[in-house]
């Protein structure tokens, strides 16, 4: 036998075996982290209970766009500024007169007398229009007999276009 054959079994390198340390380096770290997790919760309100915590607003609901009261004073404000710049108009839902030739002789003649002219709105009336229009005529009604007296408002105020529309029913099928 030679003398390599001869000598000691040749045993591995040390097998590796973890220390202890790296198992309490790695706890450690980890309840660190939990610690630091829990204490950003606890800054910014999310680990509170939800009777104790007072949310904050994050965004607001304007509801005057569906006041027909604020809609009216803007049907007012727009019927001031037309006054000023000249104009002298109702507004009204009511469908135009089917006789084309007679409807232009007559507002020809209220446009002469008066100045005034009819604008028909082409929409279906909702709450929110009839207050704009309200609002509108309200004031181009005082402007009307201011100018002309209270007999040409009156006169005006007769015709079928004038008359306020009767109340839009629900539809309660739902």
């Amino acid at each position: 036998m030679t003398e390599l054959s001869r000598a000691r079994p040749v045993e591995p390198a040390t097998s590796w075996r973890p220390s202890r340390r790296i198992h309490f380096v790695a706890a450690l770290a980890s309840l660190m982290a939990a610690g630091s997790v829990l204490w950003l919760f606890d800054t910014f309100g999310i680990a509170r209970p939800s009777d104790a915590v007072e949310r904050k607003l994050v965004a607001s609901v304007d509801l005057r766009i569906g006041d027909p009261v604020r809609v009216g004073e803007q049907g007012q404000a727009r019927a001031r500024a037309d006054i000023e710049a000249g104009l002298l108009q109702l507004q009204t839902f009511a469908k135009a007169l089917p006789d084309a030739a007679a409807e232009a002789e007559r507002a020809r003649r209220l446009k002469e007398r008066l100045g005034l002219a009819w604008v028909y709105k082409k929409t279906e009336p909702t709450p929110l229009g009839r207050a704009f229009v309200d609002g509108y005529n309200r004031v181009m009604q005082a402007e009307i007999e201011r100018r002309h007296g209270k007999a040409a408002l009156e006169q005006l105020l007769r015709d079928e276009r004038a008359r306020p529309l009767p109340p839009i029913q629900e539809d309660k099928t739902s």
